[in-house]
């Protein structure tokens, strides 16, 4: 704890987890740099359903976020209460040039 209050964590990810068929809860792992995993027990229906944005954009990002439980001597962070969304990363459109503009005018 931190001050009275347990830390919160979220974590960007861009490589598309595993489905798994059964069970309600499944347990989602996040492999990052430094050997740091983050792993989080999320509903299997959430998982689903934002899989299934993953495959409807053609490119996005995910977020995992949720309070620390522990943290591993290993490296291994685990998350409860874990929240996923996945959101679609929008093309950025160049800026005009300065000298475009002034010569329009």
């Amino acid at each position: 704890m931190i001050q009275g209050r347990i830390p919160e964590i979220t974590i960007k990810f861009s490589d598309k987890p595993d489905l798994p068929t059964e069970g309600k809860k499944v347990t989602l792992e996040i492999q990052g740099e430094n050997n740091v995993t983050v792993k989080a027990e999320v509903n299997r229906k959430t998982l689903k359903k934002q899989v299934a944005k993953m495959d409807e954009y053609e490119d996005w990002v995910g977020a995992l976020s949720g309070k620390i439980k522990s943290i591993s001597p290993d490296g291994v962070v685990e998350v409860e209460g874990a929240g996923l969304q996945v959101f679609e990363k929008k093309k950025k459109e160049p800026k005009p040039d300065a000298e475009s503009e002034s010569t329009a005018a």
